[in-house]
């Protein structure tokens, strides 16, 4: 296979080199569709067997050919200066120990197969969250919370293991603690934990004002005294009439049409994937939770992983996969494997593929009014969501900067954090300890510790995307994805900057973007008023 490796053009046609670069992507990818595979069935002991035997055989050969790759190349000149930064940070990276992949499997297994008390499967329950009648949702959301502080014993034990194992990790290659490891090991070069403070500062100046607002007006919407956490997913938005449902193959055929209005790439993308058999996106028993899309680099193609719920949600978290699948295609070219994919870029591309279907969705529901609400209802939802970032983000700070805590000072921390950057609307009087204790359900700290951020920096990027799409949307898209395809070779400020929008973005720029996203709120908002 020919490498599309990002240093072709430094390393002058070495052919050990070449052929090291090909075996690192075909390990990467072998590695991928094993985990693929085992969780589209974590009970398969098959699979799994595979899985672990798979990443114990490959896991250091790959670590191994990446530092062979890196150390020679990393001090020559003709290397430009980011790349080896990069690889000088990598290599004061570590590997995931063998201890610490079994007791992620082990909570990923107890999170895909977690039953209630009446022997229901946790991961069916979620779709009744957003049911309009609130004694359904209330019942599923205390089951689920009951599921959890069944096994929250287990649940602990697992995390309790787990920070100590990446602290040993930390304290052996001497640095002060997991937090700065675990940016090594993220490839972040851009910024620091500091840059991270501005962030919360916008959340908490712009967008809490927002979802007070959103809140209130839910209040008033549900009729109720209190907001309790079971009605966070019910507005006045969220009750759509629209064509999502059906079987699997009707969903991506309304997809596709969505996407050939939006770019044509993207269709392309999509279709591409559908005739690879790269898509699977029906829940069932046994299926890991969440969605994901992988990037195979052999293949040079994406494999998306999703659990319908037949809600919208259902095509807004899929226009987020194919926005991976979308950054995926755009980097191909100068992916190389030595690097993980920047997260911070990827969360953008999909973040953004969200926003720019907006103007599709008519597509997919029928009536006016409904396509307002549900545009709300999108808006509402990421300002509802971006809190949750800065507070699981701050969480995992001071996991790792106090690793001696007791379990119960976890809950405590976390219900802490919720009260200083989340607002104050929700009552949680009925289910006080999961206040604290809802960290146990972020897949994320225990899977990918420390990515969380990303979702705040990528989110508002790409609101200023929209904001740039609603004014040119031709020199926009263009602007995307010519971004999109730097994403392995430029900085995340570089690229950002190539697609019109600000990483760390100004008071200015913040005033101006909400003063248009209020503006469409308005305008939304006045839609379904005309309807009515």
């Amino acid at each position: 296979m020919k490498s599309q490796s990002c240093i072709n053009n430094v390393i002058n046609n070495d052919e050990n080199v070449t052929h090291q670069i090909a075996s690192i992507l075909q390990m990467e990818e072998t590695l991928l569709k094993q985990k693929i595979t085992y969780l589209q069935d974590v009970t398969d002991s098959d699979a799994t067997n595979t899985y672990e035997q798979g990443r114990q055989q490959l896991s250091d050969k790959l670590d191994t050919l990446r530092h062979s790759v890196k150390m020679n190349f990393i001090s020559r000149d003709d290397v430009p200066i980011r790349t080896r930064a990069l690889w000088k940070q990598s290599l004061r990276a570590t590997s995931v120990t063998e201890e610490e992949a079994r007791l992620i499997q082990e909570y990923l297994q107890n999170e895909a197969t977690m039953l209630t008390e009446a022997g229901e499967v946790v991961s069916d329950l979620y779709a009744a969250l957003f049911d309009a009648d609130e004694p359904t949702r209330k019942q599923a959301f205390l089951s689920i919370e009951e599921a959890f502080r069944t096994n929250e014993s287990v649940i602990q034990r697992l995390f309790s293991q787990l920070v100590d194992l990446r602290q040993a990790r930390a304290s052996a290659r001497h640095q002060s603690g997991y937090e700065e490891l675990a940016f090594a090991e993220l490839g972040r070069i851009d910024y620091t934990s500091k840059d991270v403070d501005h962030y919360a500062s916008i959340i908490q100046t712009y967008f809490l004002p927002v979802k007070q607002r959103f809140q209130l007006e839910q209040q008033t919407f549900l009729g109720k005294q209190a907001l309790h956490p079971w009605d966070v997913r019910q507005s006045a938005y969220t009750q759509i009439d629209h064509h999502v449902t059906g079987s699997d193959t009707s969903f991506l055929d309304k997809a596709q049409a969505i996407l050939e209005s939006v770019h044509l790439y993207f269709a392309d993308v999509l279709r591409e994937m559908r005739h690879t058999n790269h898509l699977d996106i029906g829940a069932r028993s046994n299926k890991a939770g969440g969605g994901f899309c992988e990037y195979l680099p052999v293949e040079q193609q994406s494999f998306l992983f999703m659990n319908r719920i037949h809600t919208f949600d259902d095509l807004v978290i899929f226009m987020h996969e194919i926005g991976h699948a979308v950054h995926h295609d755009a980097m191909k070219e100068t992916y190389d494997g030595l690097q993980p994919i920047p997260l911070e870029v990827g969360e953008f591309a999909a973040m953004s593929l969200e926003l720019l279907s907006m103007n599709e969705w008519h597509q997919v529901i029928p009536g006016r009014k409904d396509v307002a609400r549900a545009k709300l209802e999108q808006i509402r939802s990421i300002v509802e969501f971006l809190p949750q970032t800065i507070i699981v983000d701050r969480f995992q700070s001071w996991l790792y900067a106090h690793p001696d805590h007791l379990p119960e000072e976890r809950q405590v921390s976390f219900a802490r954090l919720r009260e200083t950057y989340d607002t104050d609307v929700i009552d949680w009087s009925e289910t006080l300890d999961w206040k604290g204790l809802e960290w146990m359900s972020v897949i994320h700290l225990f899977e990918t510790p420390f990515y969380y951020i990303e979702y705040a920096i990528a989110q508002i990027a790409a609101l200023q995307l929209y904001h740039c799409f609603t004014k040119d949307p031709d020199q926009t898209m263009k602007d995307f994805l010519a971004a999109l395809a730097l994403s392995h070779t430029h900085s995340i400020q570089d690229v950002y900057a190539r697609a019109g929008v600000s990483f760390l973005p100004s008071d200015a720029e913040m005033k101006e973007l909400m003063a248009f996203l209020e503006g469409q709120i308005e305008i939304w908002t006045n839609e379904l008023e005309k309807t009515y």
